[in-house]
Protein backbone atom coordinates (compact mmCIF):
# COMPACT_ATOMS: atom_id res chain seq x y z
CA UNK A 1 0.00 0.00 0.00
CA UNK A 2 2.68 2.34 0.80
CA UNK A 3 4.54 1.82 -2.76
CA UNK A 4 1.19 1.88 -4.74
CA UNK A 5 0.66 5.82 -3.05
CA UNK A 6 2.86 8.82 -3.87
CA UNK A 7 0.58 11.12 -1.76
CA UNK A 8 2.68 11.98 1.53
CA UNK A 9 -0.60 12.26 3.37
CA UNK A 10 -1.91 9.09 2.76
CA UNK A 11 1.98 7.93 3.13
CA UNK A 12 2.32 9.27 6.63
CA UNK A 13 -1.56 7.67 7.62
CA UNK A 14 -0.17 4.13 6.55
CA UNK A 15 2.97 4.43 8.80
CA UNK A 16 0.83 5.98 11.32
CA UNK A 17 -1.45 2.89 11.14
CA UNK A 18 1.29 0.89 11.66
CA UNK A 19 3.05 1.81 14.15
CA UNK A 20 2.59 0.39 17.90
CA UNK A 21 -0.51 1.29 19.75
CA UNK A 22 -2.11 3.73 17.55
CA UNK A 23 -4.91 0.81 16.86
CA UNK A 24 -5.51 -0.05 20.18
CA UNK A 25 -8.75 1.46 20.61
CA UNK A 26 -9.94 -0.95 18.29
CA UNK A 27 -9.67 -3.67 20.86
CA UNK A 28 -10.93 -2.24 23.36
CA UNK A 29 -13.49 -4.13 25.13
CA UNK A 30 -16.59 -1.18 25.04
CA UNK A 31 -17.24 -1.12 28.69
CA UNK A 32 -18.78 2.29 29.86
CA UNK A 33 -17.70 1.83 33.17
CA UNK A 34 -14.12 1.63 32.61
CA UNK A 35 -14.31 4.60 29.91
CA UNK A 36 -13.41 2.32 27.00
CA UNK A 37 -16.62 2.86 25.00
CA UNK A 38 -16.44 4.63 22.03
CA UNK A 39 -20.13 6.48 20.69
CA UNK A 40 -21.01 5.51 16.97
CA UNK A 41 -20.47 9.15 16.41
CA UNK A 42 -16.68 8.83 17.51
CA UNK A 43 -16.05 5.67 15.73
CA UNK A 44 -17.42 7.12 12.36
CA UNK A 45 -14.56 10.09 12.87
CA UNK A 46 -11.97 7.51 14.40
CA UNK A 47 -12.61 5.23 10.70
CA UNK A 48 -12.51 8.03 8.87
CA UNK A 49 -9.34 9.06 9.77
CA UNK A 50 -7.91 5.79 9.82
CA UNK A 51 -9.00 4.98 6.41
CA UNK A 52 -8.21 8.00 4.81
CA UNK A 53 -11.97 8.21 4.02
CA UNK A 54 -13.67 11.97 3.35
CA UNK A 55 -14.83 13.10 6.93
CA UNK A 56 -16.77 16.72 6.09
CA UNK A 57 -18.16 18.85 3.33
CA UNK A 58 -14.78 21.23 2.81
CA UNK A 59 -14.91 25.08 4.20
CA UNK A 60 -12.86 27.89 5.44
CA UNK A 61 -12.44 27.57 9.20
CA UNK A 62 -11.89 30.80 11.01
CA UNK A 63 -8.33 31.29 10.15
CA UNK A 64 -8.98 31.50 6.77
CA UNK A 65 -7.20 27.53 6.11
CA UNK A 66 -9.07 25.60 3.84
CA UNK A 67 -10.62 22.48 5.42
CA UNK A 68 -10.26 19.89 2.87
CA UNK A 69 -13.09 16.67 2.55
CA UNK A 70 -10.41 14.68 5.23
CA UNK A 71 -11.42 17.21 7.96
CA UNK A 72 -7.77 17.06 9.39
CA UNK A 73 -7.30 20.72 10.06
CA UNK A 74 -9.21 20.93 13.04
CA UNK A 75 -6.78 18.67 14.79
CA UNK A 76 -3.75 21.21 14.58
CA UNK A 77 -5.34 24.14 14.07
CA UNK A 78 -5.00 26.64 17.51
CA UNK A 79 -8.71 28.12 17.33
CA UNK A 80 -9.74 24.48 17.76
CA UNK A 81 -12.09 24.53 20.90
CA UNK A 82 -11.77 21.53 22.93
CA UNK A 83 -8.25 20.70 22.28
CA UNK A 84 -7.33 21.75 26.19
CA UNK A 85 -9.89 19.64 27.57
CA UNK A 86 -8.53 16.82 25.21
CA UNK A 87 -4.94 17.18 26.90
CA UNK A 88 -6.61 17.19 30.36
CA UNK A 89 -8.72 13.76 29.92
CA UNK A 90 -5.04 12.30 28.61
CA UNK A 91 -3.12 13.32 31.78
CA UNK A 92 -5.63 12.43 34.31
CA UNK A 93 -5.64 9.28 33.00
CA UNK A 94 -1.59 8.91 33.52
CA UNK A 95 -2.27 10.61 37.22
CA UNK A 96 -4.85 7.90 37.72
CA UNK A 97 -2.41 4.94 36.69
CA UNK A 98 0.34 6.25 39.07
CA UNK A 99 -2.26 6.60 42.37
CA UNK A 100 -3.64 2.54 41.36
CA UNK A 101 -0.27 1.77 41.14
CA UNK A 102 0.04 3.59 44.57
CA UNK A 103 2.46 6.32 43.41
CA UNK A 104 1.34 9.62 45.32
CA UNK A 105 1.34 12.22 42.19
CA UNK A 106 0.24 15.74 42.20
CA UNK A 107 -0.58 17.36 38.53
CA UNK A 108 0.96 20.46 37.41
CA UNK A 109 3.02 21.32 40.59
CA UNK A 110 3.60 24.99 41.44
CA UNK A 111 7.16 24.51 42.85
CA UNK A 112 8.36 23.27 39.33
CA UNK A 113 7.20 26.91 37.42
CA UNK A 114 9.98 27.86 34.53
CA UNK A 115 10.39 31.41 34.39
CA UNK A 116 7.67 31.64 32.13
CA UNK A 117 5.34 30.40 33.92
CA UNK A 118 4.92 26.86 32.27
CA UNK A 119 4.81 23.43 34.67
CA UNK A 120 5.07 19.77 33.63
CA UNK A 121 1.19 18.24 33.81
CA UNK A 122 2.68 16.18 37.10
CA UNK A 123 5.10 14.92 39.05
CA UNK A 124 5.50 11.53 41.59
CA UNK A 125 5.49 12.93 45.52
CA UNK A 126 8.06 10.20 45.94
CA UNK A 127 10.99 9.00 44.19
CA UNK A 128 10.84 7.03 41.20
CA UNK A 129 14.00 5.77 40.24
CA UNK A 130 17.99 6.63 40.96
CA UNK A 131 16.02 8.57 43.75
CA UNK A 132 14.48 11.13 41.82
CA UNK A 133 10.93 11.84 41.51
CA UNK A 134 9.81 11.69 38.21
CA UNK A 135 7.62 14.52 36.15
CA UNK A 136 6.08 14.22 32.95
CA UNK A 137 4.29 15.79 30.61
CA UNK A 138 1.78 14.74 27.86
CA UNK A 139 1.73 15.88 23.89
CA UNK A 140 -0.67 15.27 21.46
CA UNK A 141 1.20 16.00 17.77
CA UNK A 142 -0.74 16.07 14.43
CA UNK A 143 0.82 13.52 12.23
CA UNK A 144 0.00 15.72 9.33
CA UNK A 145 0.91 19.21 10.40
CA UNK A 146 2.91 21.07 7.56
CA UNK A 147 6.09 20.98 10.15
CA UNK A 148 5.55 17.25 10.63
CA UNK A 149 4.58 16.12 7.49
CA UNK A 150 7.76 15.76 5.48
CA UNK A 151 9.12 13.66 8.01
CA UNK A 152 5.95 11.19 9.38
CA UNK A 153 5.68 10.28 5.35
CA UNK A 154 9.16 8.88 5.52
CA UNK A 155 9.20 7.76 9.55
CA UNK A 156 6.91 6.39 11.49
CA UNK A 157 6.39 7.74 14.90
CA UNK A 158 8.52 10.72 13.67
CA UNK A 159 6.05 13.80 15.38
CA UNK A 160 6.07 12.21 18.20
CA UNK A 161 9.83 11.86 18.55
CA UNK A 162 10.01 15.46 17.43
CA UNK A 163 7.88 16.54 19.92
CA UNK A 164 8.98 14.75 23.11
CA UNK A 165 12.39 16.09 21.66
CA UNK A 166 10.68 19.39 22.19
CA UNK A 167 9.48 18.34 25.90
CA UNK A 168 12.94 17.88 26.55
CA UNK A 169 14.37 20.77 25.95
CA UNK A 170 11.82 22.87 27.33
CA UNK A 171 11.90 21.12 30.51
CA UNK A 172 15.57 20.47 30.49
CA UNK A 173 16.21 22.56 33.59
CA UNK A 174 14.57 19.85 35.77
CA UNK A 175 17.46 17.11 34.96
CA UNK A 176 19.00 17.87 38.52
CA UNK A 177 16.28 16.85 40.74
CA UNK A 178 14.00 14.70 38.43
CA UNK A 179 13.46 12.11 35.97
CA UNK A 180 11.68 13.81 33.46
CA UNK A 181 9.68 11.70 30.60
CA UNK A 182 8.08 13.19 27.45
CA UNK A 183 4.64 11.66 26.48
CA UNK A 184 3.89 12.04 23.07
CA UNK A 185 0.57 10.15 22.53
CA UNK A 186 -1.04 9.65 18.83
CA UNK A 187 1.99 7.73 17.61
CA UNK A 188 3.85 7.10 20.85
CA UNK A 189 7.72 8.00 21.59
CA UNK A 190 9.81 5.52 23.09
CA UNK A 191 9.99 6.86 26.66
CA UNK A 192 6.02 6.90 27.16
CA UNK A 193 5.87 3.45 25.84
CA UNK A 194 8.73 2.76 28.86
CA UNK A 195 6.83 4.57 31.35
CA UNK A 196 3.25 2.59 31.02
CA UNK A 197 4.84 -0.27 31.00
CA UNK A 198 6.85 -0.02 34.22
CA UNK A 199 3.52 1.75 35.68
CA UNK A 200 2.02 -1.94 34.65
CA UNK A 201 4.36 -3.80 36.68
CA UNK A 202 4.22 -1.70 39.20
CA UNK A 203 0.10 -1.62 39.02
CA UNK A 204 0.31 -5.30 38.58
CA UNK A 205 2.52 -5.96 41.71
CA UNK A 206 -0.85 -3.89 43.74
CA UNK A 207 -3.80 -5.39 41.89
CA UNK A 208 -1.84 -8.72 40.69
CA UNK A 209 -3.79 -8.41 37.59
CA UNK A 210 -1.38 -8.76 34.54
CA UNK A 211 -3.80 -6.85 32.24
CA UNK A 212 -3.20 -3.88 33.29
CA UNK A 213 -0.83 -2.18 30.77
CA UNK A 214 -3.34 -3.64 27.80
CA UNK A 215 -6.05 -1.72 29.95
CA UNK A 216 -4.06 1.71 30.07
CA UNK A 217 -2.89 1.38 26.59
CA UNK A 218 -6.52 1.25 25.62
CA UNK A 219 -7.70 4.11 27.74
CA UNK A 220 -5.36 6.08 26.13
CA UNK A 221 -6.18 5.29 22.57
CA UNK A 222 -9.83 5.69 23.58
CA UNK A 223 -9.23 9.08 25.04
CA UNK A 224 -7.17 9.92 22.06
CA UNK A 225 -10.38 9.01 19.36
CA UNK A 226 -12.43 10.99 21.47
CA UNK A 227 -10.67 14.26 21.31
CA UNK A 228 -9.99 13.65 17.12
CA UNK A 229 -13.23 13.21 17.29
CA UNK A 230 -14.27 16.38 19.43
CA UNK A 231 -12.74 19.58 17.09
CA UNK A 232 -15.36 17.92 14.38
CA UNK A 233 -18.64 18.78 16.83
CA UNK A 234 -17.28 21.60 18.40
CA UNK A 235 -19.04 24.01 16.26
CA UNK A 236 -20.20 24.43 12.46
CA UNK A 237 -18.17 26.62 10.10
CA UNK A 238 -21.31 29.50 10.31
CA UNK A 239 -20.29 30.22 13.56
CA UNK A 240 -16.52 30.65 13.37
CA UNK A 241 -15.20 31.27 17.13
CA UNK A 242 -13.60 28.19 16.91
CA UNK A 243 -12.26 25.59 14.38
CA UNK A 244 -14.13 22.15 13.44
CA UNK A 245 -15.06 19.77 11.70
CA UNK A 246 -18.71 21.07 10.15
CA UNK A 247 -21.69 19.25 11.83
CA UNK A 248 -22.75 17.49 8.32
CA UNK A 249 -19.62 15.16 9.37
CA UNK A 250 -21.89 12.09 10.26
CA UNK A 251 -24.64 12.41 7.40
CA UNK A 252 -21.13 12.18 4.82
CA UNK A 253 -20.14 8.43 6.58
CA UNK A 254 -21.95 5.62 5.28
CA UNK A 255 -23.89 4.43 8.28
CA UNK A 256 -22.31 0.90 8.48
CA UNK A 257 -19.12 2.49 9.54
Amino acid sequence: MLSSTSSDMDKARLLAASSPHTGDWLHAPPIASVGLRLSDQTVRVAVAYRLGCKACVPYTCVRDKAVSARGIHGLACRRSGPRHQWHSQLNDILWRAFKRAQVPAVKEPPGLSRDDGKRPDGVTLLPWTKGKPLAWDVSVPDTYADSHLADTATTAGAAADKAASNKEAKYRQLANSHIFVPVAIETWNNRAVKLVQELHRRMTGVTEDTRETTYLFQRLSVALQRGNASPSTALSPPNKRRCGLTCLVFNILPSGI
